[in-house]
């Protein structure tokens, strides 16, 4: 089988033999009763003398007419699979004394449309007749026809590669090829699984057509933001589909590059947090599919196969390895040494640049930063004044001599580079007043250097109240647009972890409450014997939209998991890393249930089911989180057992 025609063909009578599959009474279970003449009849699709003695050989022989169907279709796609296969050619060309190495497939860009609307045409009367249903069509079989014909597809497009490696790309996908591939897309596999060629039938997609690869990624985003209680990594991992895109993520380095410059754009576009969450645990993904490939269902000759992250991480990769490895101190002043030194290369490079979008572009130092959260997080716990593990927090010089430079300034400086990355004035400001506010809250002289452990700050009610002032004065400041920053509330909550010992449970709430809607309460004074009790005014929550109490438990949600997730670089121990997390929880559960209790009186419809299925699994998981110690706890127990009622 040398021509097109002849291929077409093959795939014209495959169509026809799907038809009359379909159209013919097919006696399955009963055939063993019907006549051998009946039966020859039946099987008969010619009129020529040999068909039809083969027809009776076969009936003799026990065959029924399904299965002779079956492996005649059977036989029909498996010849289209292998002429398609073999059209796809690796030649050496020489010209003159110079060798180019060809890769490519011998069907033209031309030729490929009308088998790939051929191939659509075979799927197409497939579904419209059922034949999934027969087992010989099912699964592999299918695949195996639409993986090759977008094969060649993709392969239309020619590299040529001489001796000196120097690519020459021939380009030959054609516009009209588009709706050809997207009727295509329709039938991949509903239930998908992690087998090699189904993985490489996307990725095959995402190339022949990149709209695919935003329609992926967006259809995930658009999950997302409709369940604000989803936890997103177990949800990545867990979910069939998702779990097959993130590990195609991590068999293609340039379609990972790709999304993350996607998912970044529209994060500059739309400040929306959940677009940047979803791109921090897609890098947190693929990065562990890299570490272990056998615990999301490769094999390990799969995985030993998957390339090394400098291929997914093209720029700025030393800063890359930073940020990759554990919390400490010392690798904290390392990254803002990396992060500054790139800084004020690219402003070199920007002097004569009309633009400062490079500042913020998927290719900065600032883009890789945001997509490892806890270093931001890690400054803002040492502008709390936790303690930590590692005793070296003072930068030092060749002669190890200590620098001015504290790993106070540096925390500041790292979180208002964060909130500010272009302006160095304004970044200069943030840094200034971020380090007053720490002084304020470790009573610190000003220029200090330390050479041992950060202390706990000492049990204090006026903790929260010294933030709410900064946070006063900072707004009225108007130095940034702290209303629309993503980030700038999210440093309240390294603050809160840092100073779980130090602020009580309403001064939790309060900060709580202005994370999740950026409204600070007003405070209301009791006077007690011996001294005065603060209490905030909840009337705000009481007369609260649906919107608030939904933000207001997921920012509990989140702190718990930022608590959790750098537990074990900020404690000597495990033991210690559980207490870290199980003090944060005790002094978030009050406002947290506050919020659940609002959210419940609301009517919850049908079309929220899902949404109640996510509060209940992250309650469940939050109250196990380091561990549980909410045993006998009665309002917690009944605010549970009032979720669990709604869709039970």
């Amino acid at each position: 089988m040398s021509t097109l025609p002849e291929l077409t063909g093959v795939f014209a009578r495959l169509a026809s033999r799907i038809e009359t599959r379909n159209s013919e009474t097919v006696i399955d279970d009963q055939s063993d009763d019907v006549l051998v003449e009946d039966l020859n009849q039946l099987l008969n699709l010619s009129e020529v003398p040999r068909v039809r003695v083969l027809d009776t050989a076969l009936s003799l022989m026990c065959f029924t007419a399904p299965q002779v169907f079956e492996s005649v279709i059977d036989y029909s796609v498996n010849t289209i699979v292998s002429v398609l296969s073999s059209s796809i050619d690796c030649k050496v060309l020489r010209f003159g004394k110079s060798e180019v190495l060809r890769v490519g497939g011998s069907i033209s860009g031309h030729d490929c449309l009308g088998v790939m609307e051929s191939c659509a045409d075979v799927l197409g009367k497939a579904n419209e007749h059922d034949l999934y249903s027969i087992s010989c069509f099912e699964g592999m079989l299918s695949c195996s026809l639409l993986y090759a014909v977008l094969r060649v597809a993709a392969m239309t497009t020619q590299f040529g590669y001489t001796m000196q490696l120097t690519p020459i790309l021939n380009v030959q996908l054609t516009d009209e090829m588009i709706p050809a591939i997207s009727k295509l897309v329709c039938y991949m596999p509903k239930e998908v699984s992690l087998e090699n060629q189904e993985l490489q039938m996307r990725l095959i997609l995402w190339y022949l057509d990149p709209q695919n690869l935003v329609k992926d990624i967006s259809q995930i985003l658009q999950d997302v933001v409709g369940r604000p209680f989803i936890c997103l990594n177990e949800e990545l991992y867990e979910k069939i589909n998702w779990r097959s895109i993130i590990t195609c993520l991590a068999f293609s380095p340039l379609m990972f590059i790709e999304t993350r410059a996607l998912l970044h754009r529209w994060f500059l576009l739309t400040g929306l947090t959940s677009v940047l969450e979803l791109e921090v645990e897609l890098v947190s993904m693929v990065l562990d599919i890299l570490l272990r490939p056998m615990w999301w269902g490769l094999s390990a000759e799969i995985g030993s196969k998957l390339p090394f992250s400098c291929a997914y991480f093209l720029f700025k990769h030393q800063l890359f390895r930073i940020l990759a490895r554990p919390l400490s101190c010392d690798r904290f002043l390392e990254l803002v040494h990396n992060i500054k030194k790139s800084v004020s290369h690219s402003k070199r490079k920007l002097k004569h640049a009309a633009t400062t979008n490079s500042m913020v572009d998927h290719k900065s130092a600032w883009a890789m930063a945001m997509n490892f959260p806890d270093w931001f997080y890690f400054a803002a716990l040492v502008l709390s004044g936790a303690s930590f593990s590692d005793s070296s927090i003072c930068e030092v010089n060749e002669d190890n001599q200590p620098l001015t430079s504290s790993i106070l300034a540096n925390a500041a400086w790292y979180i208002a580079w964060i909130l500010d990355p272009i302006d160095e004035s304004v970044c200069a400001l943030l840094a200034e007043k971020l380090e007053n506010l720490s002084r304020s809250l470790t009573n610190k002289p000003l220029n200090s250097c330390v050479h041992k452990k950060l202390k706990k700050p000492k049990p204090s009610t006026s903790q929260s109240q010294t933030i709410r002032l900064w946070l006063e004065e900072l707004k009225d400041a108007k130095t940034i647009d702290v209303k629309n920053n993503v980030m700038f509330r999210r440093i309240i909550l390294g603050m809160l972890i840092g100073c779980s010992d130090a602020i009580d449970e309403d001064g939790y709430e309060l900060l709580l409450h202005y994370v999740a809607t950026g409204m600070l309460l007003q405070s209301t004074e009791s006077q007690y014997v011996g001294f005065k009790h603060k209490r905030w005014n909840h009337e705000f929550l009481d007369k609260c939209s649906r919107k608030e109490p939904v933000t207001g438990a997921c920012i509990v949600f989140s702190l718990t998991d930022i608590a959790e997730k750098i537990s074990d670089s900020v404690s000597e121990t495990r033991e210690i890393a559980v207490d870290f997390i199980c003090k944060v929880k005790f002094k978030a559960v009050g406002y947290l249930l506050k919020c659940l209790k609002r959210l419940l009186q609301f009517e919850i419809g049908e079309n929220n089911d899902i949404l109640v299925k996510d509060l209940h699994r992250r309650m469940l998981r939050w109250r196990h989180q380091g561990k549980d110690v909410f045993h006998g706890y009665k309002d917690l127990d009944d605010t549970i057992n009032v979720i669990t009622s709604k869709f039970s």
